[in-house]
């Protein structure tokens, strides 16, 4: 006798999809992440992608918009206790590269997913997604802050959110390059003084 097929909700198949096609693509590269391997991974049936998901960029889109969300949340955190505006930006940039430090063949993954999105005419709306998703997300929580601070910028609040996010995914790649700490952590202390100074009056 067969026994009764599991039906689970849709958003649980789709975390276990989602979670399943990331740990592929961290053990394999993305080039290995197929419906077949995500499913398989997943211990769900082939047939279950394609009633979570319409197509492998609808997919890749829900992961990278995963990660981008626990970027967020890492970077600005409320602090337990009030810090300078320099002291803030720092833990923001390190908590990010924390991420990768902790992970960082899934770090490489996504980096990796990311330049197939940049050359794959199917998945070249992603990384443009990807961009101005992160840089509107960046700016609110900033503005948000520096409200709530009482805070000023010399600049655009999106010029400053395009200067973080490029110091963030710079320092990142340099770590992924040279593993190096030491060298990680006197780039997020310089970054955060020169970002900092854009503040008026430049309060650190």
């Amino acid at each position: 006798m067969t026994p009764p097929r599991e039906h689970r909700p849709q958003d649980e198949r789709r975390r276990q999809l989602i979670d399943a096609a990331v740990a592929v693509m961290t053990d394999e590269g993305v080039a290995a992440v197929t419906t077949r391997a995500v499913t398989a991974r997943a211990g769900l049936p082939h047939g279950s992608f394609h009633y979570c998901f319409d197509s492998k960029a609808d997919l890749f889109s829900a992961i990278l918009g995963q990660e981008l969300r626990a970027s967020l949340v890492a970077a600005f955190d409320p602090p337990a206790e009030p810090l300078s505006p320099t002291k803030r930006i720092a833990n923001g940039l390190q908590a990010r590269l924390d991420l990768v430090a902790a992970r960082p063949d899934h770090a490489v993954a996504l980096v990796e997913l990311t330049a197939l999105s940049h050359r794959d005419p199917a998945l070249r709306h992603l990384a443009r997604w990807e961009q101005e998703e992160y840089g509107r997300e960046v700016t609110r929580n900033v503005d948000e802050w520096t409200a709530s601070d009482g805070l000023r910028w010399s600049a655009p609040t999106s010029e400053v959110a395009a200067l973080l996010i490029a110091v963030a995914d710079g320092v990142a790649t340099a770590w992924l390059a040279d593993r190096d700490d030491e060298a990680a952590r006197a780039s997020v202390g310089l970054a955060a003084r020169a970002v900092a100074s854009l503040l008026d009056g430049s309060g650190s």
